[in-house]
C-alpha cells in the first residue's frame, strides 16, 4: 500500500469532523415510516436508529477512496452543517476551523431549505433550484454533490434490501417514487455532463440507480 505517512490524517480533516460530530449530535437518519423519531438512548441503539454523522463520514469515504485532497474531504464532513445544524454561527465557525475554501465549497452545496414552509409544498421547487445550480457550480463542488447523491442511494438501497416492505422505506421522503427518481435522473445527467461518464462516482451512480429501480413498481421515468 503507496501512502503518505506525512498526511494520513491531516490536520484540517481532523478539526472538520470534529466539528461534523458536535453538530450532528443527537441527529439521525431518517427511519422507516410510521416509526417514531430516535431518541438517542440505548446501547446499542436501534437497528434503524443510524446517526446523521456517518452520512458525511460515508461521503468524505467516497471521495478519500477517489483521493481527494483535504479541502474536500473536509467539505464533506461538513457539507450539511449549514443546512441541518442549527447553529447561527455556522458559517464563522466553518470558517474558522477549515479557512475560505471549505467554507465555500460548504456554501456551494448548501440548500435554502425554506423552512418557513412544509418540506413537502416546497420540495419540487427546491430540487428544481437545486439542479440549475448544480450546473454552475466548480468542478470539486459538483464531485461533492455526487458523491453525497451516491451515498444516500447507498444507503437508500441497503435500507430496501433489510426491509419486507419497501413502502415504509419510501415513505419516510417528502415526494413520491417518479418525483424522487425524476430528481435522481436529473442528479446523474448534469453530474454525467460535469464530471464525465467515465468518472467513478458517476459510473457507481449509473449502477446503483439501475438497482434501485428494481425495487420500485412505479412508473419510472428513465
Amino acid at each position: 500500500m503507496l501512502c503518505d505517512s506525512d498526511s494520513l490524517y491531516p490536520a484540517l480533516v481532523a478539526r472538520a469532523a470534529r466539528l461534523a460530530a458536535r453538530g450532528h449530535f443527537g441527529q439521525f437518519r431518517k427511519r422507516k415510516r410510521g416509526r417514531g423519531p430516535c431518541r438517542g438512548k440505548g446501547n446499542p441503539l436501534e437497528p434503524d436508529c443510524i446517526p446523521y454523522i456517518t452520512h458525511p463520514l460515508g461521503v468524505m469515504a467516497i471521495l478519500a477512496r477517489c483521493g481527494a485532497r483535504p479541502e474536500l474531504l473536509a467539505a464533506a464532513l461538513l457539507h450539511d452543517y449549514l443546512e441541518d445544524v442549527d447553529d447561527p454561527s455556522g458559517e464563522e465557525h466553518i470558517l474558522s476551523a477549515c479557512g475560505p475554501e471549505v467554507l465555500e465549497l460548504v456554501m456551494a452545496v448548501t440548500e435554502d431549505k425554506r423552512r418557513e414552509s412544509p418540506a413537502k409544498e416546497t420540495w419540487n421547487e427546491r430540487k428544481t433550484e437545486g439542479l440549475q445550480h448544480l450546473k454552475q457550480l466548480p468542478g470539486d463542488a459538483v464531485r461533492l454533490k455526487a458523491a453525497d447523491f451516491l451515498h444516500n442511494l447507498l444507503s437508500l438501497i441497503a435500507d430496501l434490501e433489510a426491509t419486507e416492505n419497501p413502502e415504509d422505506v419510501w415513505g419516510r421522503f417528502n415526494a413520491g417514487q417518479e418525483d424522487q427518481f425524476r430528481y435522481f435522473n436529473g442528479l446523474l445527467e448534469v453530474t454525467t455532463e460535469r464530471l464525465g461518464e467515465k468518472d467513478a462516482i458517476v459510473s457507481s451512480i449509473r449502477k446503483n440507480m439501475n438497482k434501485l429501480r428494481s425495487f420500485t413498481n412505479a412508473a419510472i421515468p428513465v
